[in-house]
């Protein structure tokens, strides 16, 4: 499902190389985070790479592969207008907005070339046709033939989903299943509804029903540490994923991986009340994969770290809170 190693992606039944992963670094020569979600067939359907480079002056790049496929780059620091800039079938673009966060598009199937100049740091998702194509089929609509390519431009969707990912991939945490497969239909999704050429709307899905809440919230819960597909919990509601997914973030406001993240904290803040447990123990038996990523992610959404709540909010609490107000007055 996933891998981190700086070293190809190829398997023996795909020998045509793919943009992304160890492929799509090799083009800038840079150091990868790679996180892929494979088919059946063992080759990536899905894949995240971030590029990062020093400064080097403007320079060709070896030829992006021709594939079945789409690139989604996202700038996660401005890239200077001269920065960057291509031939896309015979068509001259570049960089149109210097801002963090800006979203390019690129059909893999158009043949490129590219210039680029560093420094740069970019996120990539790569989505295949194949995967577009099922997402497509479970919305009942027909396949897109074409879809329509942007260059640093306002996304705020791919933005914002970036952003939830963003300190995982800086901090090169491997992606769990469930998140990849989250972020892969949300993109997938994304890309069908704004950039797709169809006639096929995704029509408005409903929230999901109450059993179907209670449902995934157990066996999310009993999962915390994300290993569980989305095509599990959709089984269990009786729905196809990509319906799932979309109904879920109807029914919880946000996507399955950060209500996964949510529950954790929830579990966390039970188990720091009991004294005895290190804050490793603690983040391991709330699904996290060390304590590094913990502190992050309970930081993150309470504004203080572990150990500070823990100060405030476990047993015994109370009495320190009266020590403080205690010295606090004697002042």
């Amino acid at each position: 499902m996933q891998n981190l190693a700086k070293k190809p992606l190829l398997t023996g039944t795909d020998p045509v190389p793919k943009f992304y992963g160890a492929n799509l670094a090799e083009v800038f020569r840079t150091p990868i985070y790679d996180c892929s979600l494979k088919n059946v067939s063992g080759v990536p359907d899905f894949a995240l790479t971030r590029l990062k480079g020093g400064s080097m002056e403007m320079q060709r790049a070896p030829a992006y592969p021709e594939d079945r496929a789409m690139l989604i780059c996202v700038a996660l620091a401005p890239t200077p207008v001269d920065g960057w800039r291509a031939r896309i079938a015979g068509q001259e673009v570049s960089v149109s907005h210097s801002i963090a966060f800006a979203t390019t598009v690129i059909d893999l199937m158009k043949p490129m070339e590219m210039w680029a100049a560093g420094p740069f740091d970019y996120l990539h998702y790569y989505v295949s046709r194949d995967l577009l194509d099922r997402v497509a089929a479970d919305n009942r609509i027909a396949p897109v033939d074409s879809f329509r390519m942007v260059f640093f431009e306002r996304d705020l969707v791919i933005a914002q989903l970036t952003k939830t990912i963003l300190s995982q991939v800086r901090n090169r945490e491997p992606l769990n299943m469930l998140a990849l497969e989250d972020v892969s239909l949300l993109v997938s999704t994304h890309l069908l509804q704004h950039y797709g050429s169809g006639k096929g709307i995704l029509r408005a899905q409903p929230s999901l029903e109450i059993w179907q809440k209670i449902r995934t919230e157990e066996m999310l819960r009993a999962h915390l540490e994300g290993e569980i597909r989305i095509a599990d919990l959709a089984t269990a509601c009786q729905l196809s994923p990509s319906h799932f997914s979309r109904c879920f973030r109807q029914s919880f406001g946000t996507s399955v991986h950060q209500w996964l993240i949510k529950l954790r904290i929830d579990t966390a803040k039970n188990l720091l009340r009991e004294p005895q447990l290190s804050l490793a123990e603690v983040g391991f038996r709330s699904g996290f994969c060390d304590q590094a990523a913990f502190t992050r992610a309970f930081t993150t959404l309470e504004g203080t770290t572990p150990f500070r709540w823990r100060k405030l909010n476990g047993r015994g609490a109370v009495a320190t809170d009266h020590l403080v107000y205690g010295e606090l007055r004697s002042r």
